[in-house]
Parts: structure tokens; C-alpha cells; sequence
């Protein structure tokens, strides 16, 4: 399981468990570039933490630490996870390196620079992709209809993947799908506007929840690739970048229909968050305290969600699913094995 940690306190190691000490802030002093004095504060309330189920800690809170608990994650081999104000994902405490392997790396960079093998792995991962936007789309068109021509366009859209020699090509390809997809939500969700994605700042409540949605999944892929022997610098459909994981901004985009969308479109169509939960800022809008553990609490749950794995002849959790990927591409760097990301309903 993931330990979320969204009020603010200490962190602490308590013999060979972890000890969460609670504080209360003033509302004014909420802001992280406010407040950094937080061993001044008594504590409001003292939790034990089981360490033995923890997998990773996510921090959204003004959290205190020290080395002696820094040492025992890393002993524990336990990432933390930290995300700003905003709900952002903004860097990764991790521990020693669980696996190495630097023929995988040297692979990974031959295959980046190796322009057809680049473009068969963007070409796995969009076809992915694009299998399992169509069939959260199916889905909704059993039930309420009016998606034929979204599901057509989309359809002809996949079929031209093949074409494409360039990556520009590609991307292309997929902003149409995406700009299609997103403006099916509304037969659904019942917005009278039809959404259209933002990112920087997020121009409306949907958008700020699925930016964080995203964030959430971005943060338990990077887990999932620390435990194996890929180096998450080196990425094929998203150009590498200096300050993010970008391997895991590759391998999480046939899971956004699958875990974010689906989770958001229940949260949203069964009014478990609406417009009440987000408080405007600036020119964005930030979730609610409350707002955020009950997403978390959701999510938590989707990723221990079980389904059955036909390679393996079992049922998995999704989360185990984004390890197995990671499996799959090391597979095909390393073995030649044909590059399968996860489809639902395979």
C-alpha cells in the first residue's frame, strides 16, 4: 500500500516503524514559502505507521525529517514522493538503486537513437493508447450513445499510425485523437460547455483534477520503474528532459483512459467532488483539503484494484500492471521480444 501523508508534522522513525506526529496551522500559514518552523509547533496527534505494507510515501503536507528516518527508507527501500501546493509532483526522495544494469541503459540509449526502433516503441505505445480510449469510449456509448462519429474518427486516426515515419507525425496524430476524446466527455458528464484540456494553470475544477489525477499516476510509475533496472531519463514517445522522469511520461499514457479518466469520470458523475471541493487561485483553482484524501482514499483503491492478466494467467493489480510494462519494454530491449503495452480487454 501507499502511505499519504497530507497534513502537516513530523516524520519520524520509532524503533523499526515509522511515527507521524499531526500539526495544526494557522489557514494563513498554509502556504509552503510561509512556513518552515514547523519543531516549534506541539503536536496535535501522534499516529503509528506500519512499515512492513508501505511501498511509497507521498507527502502533500509540510512534512519535517531527518536523516536517521531518511536512513531507515532507504534500508526499507521506500521512495517518497513530493507534490507542491498546487497537487504537483515535484521530485522523489529515492533510496539505492534496487537493480543495475548498464547493458539495459546502453540499450535504451542505442534503441533512442536508433530512429525506426524509436519510432516501433512510440508506435506500441500510442496503438495502446488509442485501444483503450476507444474502449472507455464504447463503454460510454453502450450506455448513453452519441459517440459513433468520435468512435469512427478515432478509429480511422489508429489505422494511420502506420504511416507515420517521423515523430512530429506521430504527436500530431495524437493531439487529434486527445482533442476528439476530450470533446466526448460531455455526453457523460453533462457539462454544458464542452471540456477542452488546460494545463498551466488549469482553467476550470475538471481540469484541475485531472491534472492531478495525472500527477498521482506519473508519481506511482516512477515507483514502479525504481524497481527495476530502467534508467527513467532516456524516453521514446516524450522528448527526454533534464528536471522530469520522462520514461514514466512514456509508459503511463495507455493507463491515463484506463485509471485516471474512468477514476474521474466516477468521481465526477456520482458528484463524489464537484465545483465545491476547488477554491480559485490566482488563475487556477486548488482542491480542498478534504477534497484531496477523499481522491487519494479513491485512488488508492483503484490501484489495488485486481484484473485478470492474460500473459501471466492471473489477476493482477494495476499497479503491478505499470511494473509488468516496465517488464515488457526491458523485454524488448534486451530479447527482441515484440513491445505490447497493456490493452484493456486482452
Amino acid at each position: 500500500m501507499n502511505l499519504y501523508l497530507t497534513k502537516s508534522g513530523r516524520l519520524r522513525r520509532q524503533d523499526n516503524t515509522l511515527r507521524f506526529e499531526a500539526v495544526s496551522l494557522p489557514p494563513e500559514e498554509e502556504h509552503p514559502l510561509e512556513h518552515d518552523c514547523l519543531d516549534e509547533e506541539p503536536a496535535d496527534a501522534v499516529h503509528a505507521l506500519p512499515v512492513e505494507s508501505v511501498d511509497a510515501v507521498y507527502v502533500f503536507g509540510e512534512i519535517t525529517l531527518n536523516s536517521r528516518l531518511v536512513n531507515f527508507l532507504n534500508s526499507r527501500k521506500i521512495p517518497v514522493h513530493f507534490f507542491n501546493w498546487f497537487g504537483h509532483h515535484t521530485g522523489t526522495l529515492f533510496p539505492h538503486a534496487e537493480q543495475l544494469s548498464g547493458d539495459l541503459v546502453i540499450r535504451q540509449g542505442e534503441a533512442y537513437r536508433d530512429p525506426e526502433e524509436r519510432m516501433r516503441i512510440c508506435r506500441a505505445l500510442l496503438e495502446a493508447t488509442f485501444h483503450n480510449i476507444r474502449s472507455v469510449l464504447l463503454y460510454y456509448q453502450r450506455r448513453k450513445g452519441g459517440l459513433e462519429k468520435s468512435l469512427e474518427t478515432i478509429r480511422q486516426y489508429s489505422e494511420r499510425l502506420g504511416e507515420q515515419t517521423t515523430q512530429e507525425g506521430l504527436m500530431g496524430l495524437e493531439g487529434n485523437v486527445r482533442r476528439i476524446y476530450y470533446g466526448a466527455w460531455n455526453v457523460w458528464l453533462g457539462n454544458a460547455t464542452p471540456f477542452k484540456r488546460m494545463y498551466h494553470p488549469p482553467e476550470n475544477p475538471l481540469n484541475a483534477l485531472l491534472s492531478f489525477l495525472n500527477s498521482l499516476l506519473y508519481a506511482a510509475c516512477v515507483s514502479e520503474l525504481y524497481r527495476t533496472a530502467l534508467y527513467p531519463g532516456i524516453s521514446y514517445l516524450h522528448t527526454p528532459q533534464t528536471r522530469r522522469f520522462s520514461l514514466a511520461l512514456d509508459l503511463v499514457e495507455p493507463f491515463k483512459p484506463v485509471l485516471t479518466d474512468r477514476l474521474l469520470f466516477r468521481l465526477w458523475g456520482c458528484r463524489m467532488i464537484g465545483d465545491r471541493d476547488f477554491r480559485k487561485y490566482s488563475n487556477g483553482f486548488l482542491l480542498t483539503d478534504d477534497a484531496r484524501r477523499r481522491i487519494l482514499q479513491e485512488w488508492d483503491q483503484e490501484l489495488r484494484q485486481t484484473v485478470h492478466c492474460p500473459a501471466l494467467n492471473r489477476s493482477v493489480s494495476y499497479r503491478q500492471l505499470l511494473r509488468f510494462d516496465c517488464y515488457k519494454l526491458i523485454n524488448h530491449l534486451l530479447e527482441g521480444r515484440e513491445y505490447k503495452p497493456y490493452r484493456m480487454n486482452d
